[in-house]
C-alpha cells in the first residue's frame, strides 16, 4: 500500500507514535460526539469501546510497523499453528509445505531460535586454518553443507574462512524453496565455486561426477538438520565416506539426553549433557509435532562413528529466559582414522615407554612391560576426545569423578613460588625429566624457557589449574604477543571470546575449551581477581581504598631505589596492613584457605613456631629491601595492582621470552596430568624422573594420618633415577615429614634456605624453608 511505503520514511519511534495518537483520536471523538455509542447499558458499552480500542490499536500497529512484525507473525504461524501435515512418506513434500511460505524470511526469523551456528562455523574454520598452517593438508579444502537451506551458513563462514579459499563448496538440501533462496544469495555474491544441490543428503551426487567426492571432503557441516532427517543412519554413514582422513565434521542441533548417560560419556564425559525429566519428554513431544526427532540415538550414533574433537552442551533461553530452555549441542568430530593417518604429523612426540594412563592402579612395574601396558590402555580409550587433539599436552582423565568435581574454579591465578631460586638449585639440563605441581603454570613455563628440559610433567588434582596452564600453552602457540600480553599481563582482553573460537580453540582439549567458553568473562575486567586467590586480591584492593593508600601504593611500586621503597612501606603502608582488623582476618582459617590457599594443617605447622602475625611480619617486612617492585618484584606488584608491567613480570610474559617459547619447541615437553600426585607417580616407570618439585604440597597432610604421603615419598624414590632430587618448600623451618624421606632411604636431606626475621630467602618469602633430598 502507498501509505505503508510512505510511512517507512519516518523513524520507528515516530511511526509507533501513531498508535497512541489513533487511540487518543477515538477517545476525543467519542467524548465530544458520542458517535460510537451503541448501547445504553454501561457494561455493554464499556466492552464495545474496549474492543474498538483494541481493533484500532492493532490496525494502526500493523499499518505503521508491518515491516517489523510481519517476520515474527509469519514465523509464529508457520512454526506454532501450521502443521507440516501428512504427505505420506514424501519428506520433501512435507518440508516444502512447511517452508515455502517462510523461505524469504527464514534467516530473519531463526536468529534467536537456532543458536550456536556461528560458534560451530568458527570452530570449524579454526581447525581448517590450523591444518593448513601445520601442513596437515596442502590443498584447498572442499566443504559440504548438508541441510544448508538458504545458504546462511556459507555466507556467515565467509567472515571466518573466505569462500574463495575453498576449492569447492556444496550445499545440499531437500527443500526447493530454500534452495532457490540459496542460489539467489550466491549469485548476488558472485561465488563461482558454490554449488546448490536439491537432493537427499544420504545419496546426493554431483551431476556428471558421481562418486568424485568420496574420501576427499575436508569439512562437512550439519546445522539443525540431522534431527529433521527421517533416516539418519545412511546420512551419518555417507558423511563418513565423504571425509578425507584429516576431515572435520561440524554439527549443531537440538537434542535431549536419555535417562542414563550416553555411550560416548563412557570414554569422554561431558558437562551439562543430561536433561531433567521434564525437558527430555516435553521437547521431544513438542518437536515431534513437526516431524523433528530429538531421540538420543541420533547423537549417539554420530559420536560412535566419529572421534570427538570439541563438544558443548547448551540451553537456548528462547523468548522467556530461564523458563524456556531448549537443549542444543555444538560438536566437532573427525574420522576415527585421523589419529593413525596423521601420527607422523603430530607435533608433540610421545614418551610411551615411560608414562602410562593416569587411571592405572598399579604401584610399580618394570620399564620393559610399561609400553605393552600402555598400548592396551590406549586401545580401550582410543575414542576419547584427547586422542584427536592437535596438541596433545593434556593426558586423559575423567572429569565426572568426585575428586575433580569438587573444584569449580582454579585456586591460584598466579604462581606463588620464586622460579629464580628454583633454577639456581635445580641445575636443569636438556636431558632432565621434571615432575612439578601445576599451580598456575608460571614456574613450569620458566623452567621450559630457561632450561628446555626433555619433559615437564605438570600435575594437579584441580582440573581448572590445568585448564589455565593449557590456555597459556595454547595462547603462546597461536596468538600474537600483544594479545597474549593483554590477557595475562594486563589481565583483560575485550575480544577474548573471539580469540578463543577463532584462534585458540584448535590447540585446547575439549574439556579446557568447554571451561573457557563458559568462563570467557574472566578476561573482561581483571583476570587476576578471579579464582579463589582473587578473593584475597579483592579484599586487599578494598582495604587500600578504604585506608586511602592508593597514592602511597603507586609511589612504592614505582620507586626507583630500595631506600625509597622501604621508607614508604615503613611509614605509610605497614601500619595499615597490620591493623587489628587485618589481624583478625588473618587468624580466620576459612579466609586462610579460601583466599590464600593455606590449609589448616599448614597453618598448624607455623603456629607451632610463631603466631600468625609474626609469620606475616617475617614474610612481608624483608620484601621492600630485597628488590624493586618496578622492575623485578612482580609477585607483590601483581597483588597490589592486579596486573603486571613489561618491566616487572614473569619471563614468559616478556616479548623475548614469549617468542623463545613459541619458536624453540620448548612447549613440546609439557604433559598435563589431572590426578593426584600419588596416582601420577604410579604411572611413571622406574627411574624415569630426574627432578621433582612439589612446592608446599606436603604441608597439607595431617601428621597423624600420613599414610598417603608415606606412599608418595616411596613412589618418588621408585620413579627417580639415581642421583635424582626432590625439592619442596614448607611453612615450618623443620618439616615433620623430613623423617619420612630418611625412612625411605633418601640422603642429603638439606635446607637450601631457612627464613630468618628481617631476611628474605627469595622474592616471595612466603615459606619458612626450602629443602632438597637426593636418591642415592
Amino acid at each position: 500500500m502507498k501509505f505503508q511505503q510512505d510511512i517507512q520514511y519516518f523513524p520507528a519511534s515516530v511511526r509507533l507514535a501513531f498508535v497512541p495518537m489513533a487511540l487518543l483520536s477515538i477517545y476525543i471523538i467519542q467524548s465530544q460526539t458520542r458517535v460510537f455509542t451503541v448501547s445504553r447499558n454501561e457494561a455493554h458499552q464499556g466492552w464495545w469501546m474496549a474492543c474498538l480500542y483494541f481493533i484500532t490499536a492493532t490496525t494502526a500497529l500493523c499499518l505503521v510497523a508491518w515491516d517489523q512484525i510481519q517476520v515474527p507473525l509469519k514465523f509464529m504461524y508457520s512454526c506454532f499453528f501450521k502443521r507440516i501435515g501428512n504427505h505420506g512418506n514424501d519428506q520433501q513434500s512435507r518440508l516444502e509445505s512447511f517452508y515455502q511460505d517462510q523461505a524469504k524470511i527464514y534467516d530473519n526469523s531463526r536468529g534467536a531460535l537456532l543458536r550456536g551456528r556461528k560458534t560451530m562455523l568458527k570452530l570449524s574454520a579454526a581447525q581448517l586454518r590450523e591444518q593448513i598452517a601445520t601442513g596437515i593438508t596442502n590443498k584447498r579444502p572442499i566443504w559440504v553443507d548438508l541441510g544448508g537451506g538458504t545458504g546462511w551458513n556459507i555466507e556467515t563462514m565467509n567472515e571466518s574462512f573466505p569462500i574463495e579459499q575453498f576449492e569447492q563448496v556444496i550445499l545440499v538440501d531437500l527443500t526447493p524453496s530454500l534452495c532457490q533462496v540459496a542460489r539467489e544469495r550466491f549469485e548476488s555474491k558472485g561465488w563461482k565455486n558454490v554449488t546448490v544441490l536439491c537432493q537427499d543428503a544420504s545419496s546426493f551426487q554431483l551431476p556428471g561426477l558421481e562418486g568424485s567426492l568420496e574420501g576427499s571432503v575436508s569439512l562437512v557441516t550439519v546445522s539443525y538438520a540431522l534431527s529433521m532427517m527421517d533416516h539418519f543412519y545412511p546420512v551419518v554413514d555417507r558423511i563418513q565416506s565423504l571425509l578425507s582422513p584429516e576431515g572435520i565434521v561440524g554439527v549443531v542441533d537440538f537434542y535431549v539426553s536419555g535417562r542414563s548417560n550416553a555411550p560416548a560419556e563412557k570414554w569422554s564425559p561431558q558437562q551439562n549433557r543430561q536433561c531433567n525429566w521434564f525437558t527430555r519428554h516435553f521437547w521431544q513431544a513438542w518437536f515431534e509435532l513437526d516431524h523433528i526427532n530429538l531421540q538420543p540415538g541420533r547423537r549417539d550414533y554420530l559420536e560412535y562413528k566419529f572421534g570427538t574433537i570439541k563438544s558443548l552442551n547448551r540451553r537456548n533461553h528462547f523468548i522467556i529466559p530461564y523458563l524456556i530452555q531448549m537443549p542444543y549441542y555444538i560438536w566437532l568430530g573427525c574420522s576415527s582414522a585421523r589419529q593413525n593417518e596423521l601420527s607422523n604429523l603430530v607435533e608433540i612426540p610421545d614418551d610411551t615407554d615411560s608414562v602410562m594412563s593416569g587411571h592405572s592402579n598399579r604401584s610399580s612395574f618394570s620399564h620393559a612391560n610399561s609400553a605393552n601396558s600402555l598400548m592396551a590402555s590406549r586401545q580401550t580409550r582410543s575414542v576419547s576426545s584427547f586422542s584427536f587433539q592437535n596438541k596433545q599436552w593434556r593426558l586423559d582423565y575423567n572429569p565426572s569423578l568426585s575428586c575433580h568435581t569438587q573444584f569449580r574454579s582454579y585456586i591460584y591465578a598466579f604462581t606463588w613460588e620464586d622460579p629464580r631460586v628454583d633454577l639456581q638449585y635445580l641445575n636443569i639440563s636438556k636431558d632432565d625429566v621434571m615432575f612439578v605441581i601445576t599451580s598456575a603454570g608460571d614456574n613450569a613455563l620458566e623452567y621450559a624457557l630457561q632450561a628446555q628440559p626433555k619433559k615437564i610433567h605438570c600435575i594437579d588434582m584441580n582440573p581448572c589449574q590445568n585448564h589455565l596452564l593449557e590456555l597459556k600453552l595454547a595462547g603462546i602457540t597461536a596468538l600474537e604477543y600483544n594479545d597474549f600480553w593483554r590477557m595475562f599481563g594486563e589481565g583483560n582482553h575485550p575480544h577474548f571470546s573471539t580469540l578463543l573460537h577463532n584462534i585458540i580453540s584448535p590447540h585446547l582439549s575439549s574439556y579446557a575449551f568447554q571451561y573457557w567458553n563458559k568462563h570467557s568473562d574472566r578476561f573482561s575486567h581483571k583476570f587476576y581477581k578471579t579464582g579463589y586467590s582473587g578473593l584475597a586480591l579483592s579484599i586487599l584492593e578494598w582495604w587500600i581504598r578504604m585506608q586511602g593508600l592508593g597514592k602511597d601504593i603507586d609511589a612504592m611500586t614505582s620507586a626507583l631505589t630500595i631506600q625509597e621503597q622501604k621508607d614508604i612501606w615503613g611509614s605509610k603502608i605497614r601500619p595499615a596492613i597490620f591493623s587489628p582488623m587485618i589481624q583478625k582476618i588473618l587468624h580466620n582459617p576459612m579466609f586462610m584457605w579460601n583466599a590464600l590457599g593455606v590449609p589448616i594443617n599448614q597453618m598448624n605447622m607455623f603456629l607451632k613456631e610463631c603466631t600468625t602475625q609474626e609469620y606475616i611480619e617475617n614474610t612481608l617486612d624483608p620484601i621492600t629491601s630485597h628488590s624493586l617492585f618496578s622492575d623485578d618484584q612482580y609477585f607483590y606488584y601483581l597483588c597490589l595492582k592486579q596486573r603486571y608491567t613489561k618491566k616487572s613480570c614473569p619471563s614468559y610474559l616478556t616479548k623475548d621470552g614469549f617468542e623463545t617459547l613459541k619458536t624453540s619447541g620448548a612447549l613440546n615437553s609439557f604433559r598435563l596430568h589431572t590426578e593426584s600426585i600419588l596416582d601420577a607417580l604410579k604411572s611413571m616407570a622406574d627411574g624415569y624422573l630426574t627432578r621433582l618439585v612439589v612446592m608446599d604440597h606436603m604441608d597439607w597432610f595431617d601428621p597423624d594420618a600420613c599414610e598417603e604421603l608415606d606412599n608418595e615419598i616411596r613412589e618418588m624414590k621408585r620413579a627417580l633415577q639415581r642421583g635424582g632430587q626432590v625439592y619442596w618448600r614448607s611453612a615450618g623451618t623443620k618439616p615433620w615429614y623430613n623423617a619420612l624421606f630418611e625412612k625411605h632411604g633418601f640422603v642429603n636431606i638439606e635446607p637450601l634456605g631457612i627464613r630468618r626475621p628481617g631476611q628474605a630467602i627469595d622474592r616471595v618469602n612466603m615459606y619458612a624453608s626450602f629443602y632438597r633430598a637426593t636418591k642415592p
